[in-house]
């Protein structure tokens, strides 16, 4: 029998392995004949649980993770979860130790000449690591510096709608920790409190990146530090609305917790337009939670909230289109497929500024169609989101695929079955 370590020796296995992501890990498993009962029998789970995960439930905990590493044979290092034997990067040539500029100078003419004719011409070169090197703190910032934080906060959060988390969550946590270091300079009152506030829009956006990538941790990590910071800056509004993207992290993992952050949100936010916001939120836990009379009361008194908050400023652009997608989801989880049909195209037509978003509403909408029947619509709206989809790097997104995998997999048509497997391989391959 062929050992399971020994199929997950590959560059796609071992990227799987250390992005932690045990579904494409399984995956490749299965795409080798390996059955799920036996990847159960060997990583101690049940046949159930291992057929989650394959359609696509993640894997955080850090003892399952140790579980499944040590089942498969394969070392515990190479998922980032502990040094050992065979857990080390491969050795390179030794390095020569570089005391003088002279020396270093001349290691970097060895590294051109072999870079360059593809040979060491002019000798082995010691190897070169870039270093995690901070960089210098201005000692003293102003107004400028803080545009520039907000800046680069935006223009990387359109890159994260573009192309998903998972390629823009390291940048995004390097921009955040770097923005960070400029509380150390010293500033007028104002200043500071604006540099808060930006820092607080940094961690949001940063978390946003982080849940897309599937990393939980880091999300909620960043989440409550820009709670804190919007605290700190005199910004209540921002605090409410990292606890609100906090629930909504939540609510992946269990609907009833998230209600609670949803509740203290709704409770505390301090304009009717916020409000709203999280008590769309509330109504989505309550629709998952079977409350059908509680999520319905919760959606009229969030469409009122948000009724009487139409003059006020939005507090950014886009700030409301989360909402019809949110009341989607509520109909979605009660099955009221054509009322929650109504408000994904809604919610679609709304973010087509961001690919991300577009691919998540569509793809509800596809879902949505086919459980009402409507099989014309629903194909050619799949169709479209199996475009976009492809080139996204996203966990959330794939996640949200899962509604559409499953409507289409229930029908019998086949036109429907093709389309659940190509979801299957799509949702994989995230």
């Amino acid at each position: 029998m062929v050992e399971l370590a020994a199929l997950l020796t590959g560059a796609t296995a071992r990227n799987a392995l250390a992005r932690r992501d045990i579904t494409a890990v399984f995956g490749i498993l299965r795409d080798a004949g390996v059955s799920q009962l036996r990847i159960a029998a060997a990583t101690g789970q049940r046949q159930s649980e291992v057929s989650e995960i394959v359609s696509g439930r993640q894997v955080q905990s850090v003892a399952l993770l140790e579980r499944v590493a040590d089942g498969l044979g394969v070392p515990r290092g190479w998922m980032g979860l502990a040094y050992g034997l065979g857990s080390e990067p491969e050795p390179t040539a030794p390095q020569d130790v570089l005391s003088t500029e002279e020396e270093i100078r001349a290691n970097l003419l060895r590294h051109g000449g072999t870079a360059l004719f593809g040979r060491p011409v002019f000798g082995p070169a010691a190897s070169i690591r870039v270093p995690d090197t901070p960089a210098p703190v201005p000692r003293r910032i102003g107004p400028p510096d803080v545009g520039h934080v907000a800046g680069t906060t935006e223009r990387l959060s359109r890159l994260v709608s573009d192309f998903g988390g998972i390629p823009m969550t390291d940048a995004l946590t390097a921009h955040a920790r770097v923005s960070e270091a400029l509380l150390g300079a010293t500033m007028r009152d104002p200043v500071r409190q604006q540099l808060l506030v930006a820092l607080s829009d940094a961690h949001r956006t940063a978390g946003s990146a982080a849940a897309g990538a599937g990393l939980r941790e880091l999300a909620r990590q960043h989440f409550v530090r820009g709670m804190d910071c919007a605290g700190a800056g005199g910004d209540l509004r921002r605090a409410v609305v990292n606890l609100g993207y906090l629930g909504s992290l939540e609510l992946r993992v269990g609907p009833n917790e998230a209600l609670k952050f949803f509740q203290l949100g709704a409770a505390t936010a301090p304009t009717r337009l916020t409000r709203a916001a999280l008590e769309y939120r509330c109504a989505w836990a309550l629709g998952l939670l079977d409350g059908a009379a509680d999520a319905l009361r919760e959606l009229r008194r969030a469409a009122e909230s948000f009724e009487a908050a139409r003059e006020e400023p939005r507090p950014w652009e886009h700030f409301a289109t989360a909402l019809p997608h949110v009341e989607g989801c509520t109909y979605f989880a009660l099955r009221r497929f054509d009322r929650a049909a109504v408000a994904f195209a809604a919610a679609a037509e709304e973010t087509s500024h961001a690919v991300v978003c577009t691919v998540s509403n569509s793809g509800l909408l596809a879902a949505a169609q086919l459980r009402c029947g409507e099989l014309r619509s629903g194909l050619a709206t799949a169709e479209g989101v199996i475009t976009l989809a492809k080139d996204l790097r996203s966990v959330s997104v794939r996640a949200d695929l899962a509604p559409l995998q499953q409507a289409a997999a229930a029908r019998r048509e086949s036109t429907c079955q093709d389309l659940a497997r190509e979801l299957t391989i799509l949702r994989r391959a995230a």
